[in-house]
């Protein structure tokens, strides 16, 4: 699969996005270079580490980011290693809602101080992953991958 080095304007609208949901600030990701596919997909990777997969010839050291369409869809795993940072739409859950999320229900808030959107979801201080909230209800955006029951939490 062809990869290729996103323009600076791509990296401005991801960065922009990021900042303005999720307070996640432009300096945490100067360090990675981001890499689309042809189906939209953005991948980071760092960019030492891409100098060192180029030498090598090494396809697969990179990070699933964000989608791109004509929005931008956050990546559950980018939020587990960048979620901590953000200051705006995180929703702390309740460990039923957390065993609920981990197992790929949807989540219904009786209120939050989230707007309409991507959200980040934790429990305790554990990233858990990306749900979209609309009107009170948090749809799943948790992989069926990486969905699971639980029973210890």
């Amino acid at each position: 699969m062809k990869l290729r080095v996103i323009e600076k304007n791509e990296r401005k609208r991801i960065l922009d996005f990021l900042e303005e949901r999720f307070g996640l600030k432009r300096n945490i990701f100067s360090n990675l270079l981001f890499l689309s596919n042809p189906k939209g997909k953005v991948f980071a990777v760092n960019r030492n580490v891409a100098e060192f997969a180029k030498e090598n010839e090494i396809a697969c050291l990179s990070l699933p980011f964000v989608r791109m369409n004509v929005n931008i869809k956050p990546t559950s795993v980018m939020l587990q290693f960048f979620g901590n940072y953000a200051t705006k739409n995180v929703i702390d859950l309740e460990k039923k809602e957390a065993v609920e999320f981990i197992k790929g229900s949807d989540i219904f808030l009786s209120s939050s101080e989230c707007s309409d959107g991507y959200v980040i979801l934790k429990y305790q201080d554990f990233v858990l992953g990306c749900g979209l909230l609309k009107n009170g209800k948090i749809k799943n955006m948790l992989p069926k991958a990486k969905r699971m029951p639980v029973e210890f939490l």
